[in-house]
């Protein structure tokens, strides 16, 4: 009896992930056709099973394209806006790449696949040991977790070929701007008023000097500048 109940356990299992491929296949095909064609981007997409990054009770949502709430009064991001925002930065294999609000770190776990190294700072506890476990399910060892307030930056010993920023401020903080390699590039939601918020990509000339773009219309949480909790 025993035997038979594990063997249709098993077969539920396989098939919900026979699901979740298909509806992953979907999801991609979709990027596709609103532009985003980064093969190595695409790649990560399908390798890194975004159900395991989304609460059990929203898992038939994992792959359509919205944001959905996580713990913390937090949201994993749209997948097409998570796509959009990695394309920007032009990311190399040897890029080392800092996270602002790591989730439950499926974007992270997307950057593992494309750079060297990813440097992520989450000021939930709640999400940041959230992420570590499910980095860890998934044997991604090029991740470096730090709890802490992200507007503080890594540290002054680290520059950075890119920063992404899931979280929306009035400006770019300075320690982060300080954080970027002349050339790096950095992408943030940019919080115009209550209403308004708009992706901004900064590519770092000099200390004093950017090219800034001004691209889509987004909606994200905002970025806290507090304590850990």
């Amino acid at each position: 009896m025993m035997n038979l109940i594990n063997e249709f356990k098993k077969k539920i299992i396989k098939n919900q992930k026979f699901i979740f491929e298909k509806k992953n296949y979907e999801l991609i095909a979709e990027l596709k056709k609103r532009g985003i064609l980064n093969k190595k981007l695409l790649y990560a997409f399908k390798k890194i099973p975004r159900e395991l990054f989304v609460s059990e009770k929203f898992s038939n949502l994992s792959y359509e394209n919205i944001p959905l709430p996580i713990d913390c009064e937090q949201t994993i991001s749209q997948p097409y806006v998570v796509a959009f925002m990695i394309d920007c930065l032009k990311l190399k294999k040897t890029n080392k790449i800092l996270e602002i609000g790591t989730g439950t770190g499926y974007q992270t776990a997307l950057l593992a696949h494309l750079c060297k190294q990813v440097y992520t700072i989450e000021i939930f506890s709640k999400l940041y040991i959230q992420a570590k476990v499910n980095h860890h399910k998934l044997k991604l060892t090029n991740i470096n977790h730090m709890l802490g307030n992200g507007i503080n930056g890594w540290n002054k010993n680290i520059l950075f070929d890119a920063v992404i920023i899931s979280a929306a401020t009035e400006s770019c903080p300075n320690k982060l701007l300080e954080s970027l390699k002349n050339g790096g590039k950095i992408i943030f939601p940019k919080k115009y008023d209550f209403e308004t918020q708009k992706l901004i990509l900064l590519e770092k000339i000099n200390k004093k000097k950017y090219k800034r773009e001004t691209l889509l219309d987004v909606r994200f949480v905002p970025l806290l500048n507090k304590k850990t909790t």
